[in-house]
């Protein structure tokens, strides 16, 4: 069983497209839907309800920041596997959820993701083998993240001091704990652009959480040699390049993959 959890808060526009996404899939009986509403006050809660029938949990209740909503999520939901699909997203096609159920064999499975922006073009965020200098300047994404429940009560819940850049956060310490991961190359989910983790109001926010996190998680040293890459190497092929060196010297921790026996 994979629960698939929505937030949503005065999400008339976009709510809905998120819902159908779900109650059509193929595999809607192997899915636990479960709907969190931050005490909409416009047409959102009524929107929800129209497929009342559909949705297995419904939580209408006011919260404190987007984490706040994904762990009232999380300790609501009895699936194995969680994913966070929120308002507006969607999966990517009516057999997403059919297509990636044999390949979850892991405690963390993901696909890749589709980006759509306001004018409807589309990009590919696509994934090599993760290592600490990817994940540096980018978080996988979390509307195409398969995550085991019991992973949330090993490494612990969403960080609901940070209302922007908390779960990349959670996959740092996931992985900085010997969490291994397995990468499925098809697209699961829909990114619509325009939230609040790509808004420019929230661009200092935004910045000062990324400068606490990396604090926390990188050393000075090793803050300095990815910025100066990253500063550097504008094609792919160089970082690669550039990442076999230090994979070689030591100084590029890769994080295991993991290769069904």
């Amino acid at each position: 069983m994979i629960s698939i959890i929505t937030i949503a808060k005065n999400e008339e526009k976009t709510i809905e497209r998120t819902i159908l996404s779900v109650i059509n899939q193929s595999a809607i009986n192997k899915i636990e839907y479960i709907v969190i509403d931050g005490k909409s006050n416009d047409n959102t809660l009524k929107i929800i309800k129209k497929y009342k029938n559909k949705i297995s949990k419904i939580i209408s209740e006011t919260d404190f920041g987007i984490y706040n909503a994904f762990n009232k999520g999380i300790k609501a939901a009895s699936g194995e596997y969680i994913l966070f699909l929120n308002s507006g997203d969607e999966l990517f096609c009516p057999n997403s959820i059919e297509n990636i159920l044999p390949e979850l064999n892991c405690d963390l499975v993901f696909g890749d993701i589709i980006i759509k922006d306001k004018k409807g073009q589309k990009s590919t965020i696509e994934y090599d083998n993760l290592d600490d200098l990817e994940l540096f300047y980018k978080s996988l994404p979390h509307p195409s993240s398969f995550i085991k429940r019991k992973c949330f009560y090993e490494i612990g819940l969403y960080d609901e001091t940070k209302k922007i850049m908390s779960d990349w956060q959670w996959f740092l310490k996931y992985f900085n704990s010997g969490g291994k991961y397995k990468h499925i190359t098809t697209p699961v989910s829909i990114f619509y652009l325009g939230g609040i983790s790509s808004s420019k109001n929230y661009k200092k926010l935004r910045k000062q959480e990324r400068k606490d996190i990396i604090n926390n998680n990188y050393s000075k040293r090793k803050q300095l040699l990815y910025k100066i890459i990253l500063k550097i190497t504008k094609r792919k092929t160089i970082i690669k390049q550039i990442k076999k060196l230090l994979i070689r010297v030591g100084i590029l921790e890769i994080y295991e993959n993991y290769l069904e026996n």
